[in-house]
């Protein structure tokens, strides 16, 4: 399974993003940017069942220099299975 989305302005626009491993292993979703609404998802598989019924999805690039983790609306996100 792969997610992905690609910055669509900015400095960055055309680059790709990729769901955001955060340092406890864990993918954030959430419902609104505030930290208090985040679920924690420890797998891509449980991240992609969110974002199927309408969770934003925690995402960056590191090896492309984008290290801070965006939060990207599901009708960004591409899924490929």
């Amino acid at each position: 399974m792969k997610l992905s989305s690609v910055v669509g302005r900015g400095t960055n626009k055309g680059m790709a993003l990729h769901p955001h491993l955060h340092s406890d292993g864990l993918y954030v979703v959430s419902m609104t940017r505030f930290e208090k609404d985040y679920v924690r998802v420890p797998t891509l598989a449980e991240a992609c069942e969110y974002v199927k019924k309408g969770f934003s999805l925690r995402m960056s690039n590191p090896a492309a220099g984008l290290r801070v983790a965006s939060l990207i609306t599901p009708s960004s996100i591409k899924i490929e299975i």
